[in-house]
């Protein structure tokens, strides 16, 4: 079977996502912070290794061109899974809220806009179960975050996980543009120089024609969606000893 957005195999892992968030959470809210924290690393961990053999096996795809400078961890859904592992053992709020909110975000649109290379392929080709699998575990982490108790979000610490993600944006940037130097490649980590053949990304080029603050609008557009995560995580009472602000 192939899958590509919206196909049945799509909807069938999104159905997985939620069973397995739903199965986990209700578990987890019966432990400890202490307990949820570790369990949650070791998901954590567990998807950092199989990203790692997930790209040992796409560098040996003899139909994909890898290259190691545009396949480093610096892409936001992979920023992501290192900083959940941190987060959930450093447990500071704006952390937490960042993971929450952008790791929900950044993967549900690396899902519903992934690359060409990555849309009609089995789920049992490195480009399925690589690409496909590790986005919907980060999901599942992220939104796993909030469901299991661990962290009760709060209103006041978005904005301090938006100024995290300017931070890395911005870091980001100056990153591509050593790289491109070094290497003489089109580096585009966190897409700081567009997307060719992105029409989201191609319109807000339009409204604002400057790389790389062209984004920024974007993130003015999310923060209603995010406030929305916000107040469909603090429904309910909270875990005694969640981490708040």
């Amino acid at each position: 079977m192939l899958i590509s957005v919206f196909s049945a195999l799509w909807f069938i892992m999104f159905g997985c996502d939620a069973a397995f968030v739903i199965g986990l959470s209700i578990w987890l809210r019966k432990k400890t912070v202490d307990e949820k924290a570790r369990i949650m690393t070791i998901i954590g961990v567990f998807n950092l290794v199989y990203w790692v053999f997930y790209k040992v096996m796409l560098a040996k795809d003899p139909t994909f061109e890898f290259i190691l400078a545009t396949e480093l961890p610096f892409q936001l859904c992979n920023l992501n899974m290192i900083m959940i592992v941190v987060a959930m053992n450093w447990r500071k709020p704006a952390l937490l809220n960042f993971c929450y909110c952008f790791g929900i975000i950044g993967a549900v649109l690396a899902l519903l806009a992934p690359d060409p290379g990555f849309v009609n392929v089995r789920l049992l080709h490195v480009r399925g179960y690589g690409y496909w699998i590790t986005h919907h575990i980060l999901i599942c982490q992220s939104i796993m975050i909030v469901s299991t108790g661990f962290y009760r979000p709060k209103y006041k610490d978005l904005l301090k996980s938006m100024l995290i993600l300017l931070v890395l944006y911005f870091v980001m940037y100056f990153i591509n543009l050593i790289l491109r130097n070094v290497t003489g490649l089109p580096i585009n980590y966190l897409y700081t120089f567009g997307m060719p053949g992105n029409s989201i990304l191609e319109m807000l080029y339009r409204i604002l024609p400057v790389y790389p603050i062209y984004l920024v609008p974007a993130l003015v557009a999310l923060t209603p969606v995010m406030m929305g995560f916000i107040a469909l995580g603090r429904i309910g009472e909270p875990c005694p000893d969640a981490v708040q602000s």
